[in-house]
């Protein structure tokens, strides 16, 4: 595998993560911001522990993963069906299996485009990336400090901290790829994992203050409450700023999918190294098969539960590299 830096390897799993806040559905609050802060904490504890063993998976480890991967990324084109009437992606609003697989197969060849080249170019377009994202992201906050009612902070939560708690673990769909790709960083990991989480606590809380603060008020009604914020916020009088949403979110939804389809690829290749082609293909069909079965339901539990097993499998399922 190419090696990467550091602020490449947090830019990959920042989008990724920035995606799952996109296609969040449910009502939001401060006590959501304290269990996604709360879980990002658990999870750079795991990391650094991770950071002490080698860079290598065991065979177990490597097997689980791409589990984790597949399921993830089937969650992932779940979100994306979910989402896409609130976005307006065309083709039957994604709502129909034939606009589904539509979309996913159009996701699909920029995901075997972007396995052929590398980690390394796709890296590097991620920063870019990103930067856009924390830049639409910083906008529409600033239109929020100005222009919101600051009093939507206070909307009161009735399902609790530890729900709160569960919901930002679930949030936590690129763990896998952390682990796999970590062995691919220049440098120090643990300086990488604290630039990611660090930067991921700080988008996280820019984020949900945004929503709180523009759509609030309406939480109730909102299923998408991170979309209806960026609908909501208009910064410019000649542009809307969903319109620039837009864009940021189907460029994240194709990187956040070609993610995981690199990571699938590159452990398929740990655990079978004879297997040589149709590596991608493979982590494709496996992922759309997945998002087929889980469409149409939130899974919350089940996706708590697996963050927590990839939180336990990153220090134990890792090895000393050979000499």
């Amino acid at each position: 595998m190419n090696s990467i830096s550091k602020s490449q390897l947090a830019a990959l799993l920042l989008i990724a993560d920035m995606f799952e806040l996109f296609c969040f559905s449910g009502n939001m609050s401060l006590q959501t911001l304290y269990g996604v802060l709360a879980g990002i904490a658990l999870q750079l504890l795991a990391a650094l522990v991770l950071a002490a063993k080698g860079t290598e998976l065991k065979k177990c480890a490597a097997v689980f993963y791409l589990a984790y991967t597949v399921f993830f990324g089937g969650t992932l084109f779940s979100a994306l069906w979910r989402t896409s009437g609130a976005v307006y992606i065309p083709s039957e609003s994604g709502s129909g299996v034939s606009g589904r697989l539509l979309t996913a197969g159009l996701i699909a060849l920029v995901c075997l485009y972007s396995s052929s080249t590398g980690i390394k170019p796709v890296a590097r377009a991620a920063v870019i990336a990103a930067a856009a994202g924390i830049l639409c992201l910083g906008i529409d906050f600033i239109s929020a400090v100005l222009n919101a009612e600051w009093g939507n902070i206070t909307v009161p939560e009735k399902r609790g901290l530890f729900y709160e708690i569960a919901r930002g673990a679930a949030l936590s769909g690129s763990l896998g790829s952390l682990v796999v790709l970590s062995g691919a960083v220049k440098g120090e990991r643990s300086k990488a994992f604290v630039w990611y989480f660090a930067a991921k606590a700080i988008v996280s809380a820019v984020l949900i203050l945004t929503v709180l603060a523009v759509s609030g008020g309406i939480m109730s009604v909102t299923p998408f409450p991170v979309i209806t914020a960026a609908q909501l916020s208009q910064p410019f009088d000649a542009q809307r700023i969903d319109a620039l949403f837009l864009v940021i979110f189907a460029v994240f939804a194709v990187f956040s999918a070609a993610l995981q389809v690199m990571t699938g690829a590159y452990l398929i290749k740990q655990i079978f190294p004879r297997f040589v082609r149709w590596r991608s293909s493979m982590v494709i069909v496996f992922i759309i098969g997945a998002a087929l079965m889980i469409s149409g339901r939130e899974l919350l539990p089940v996706r708590a539960c697996a963050a927590a097993a990839a939180l336990i499998f990153a220090p134990l399922g890792a090895k000393k590299s050979a000499a």
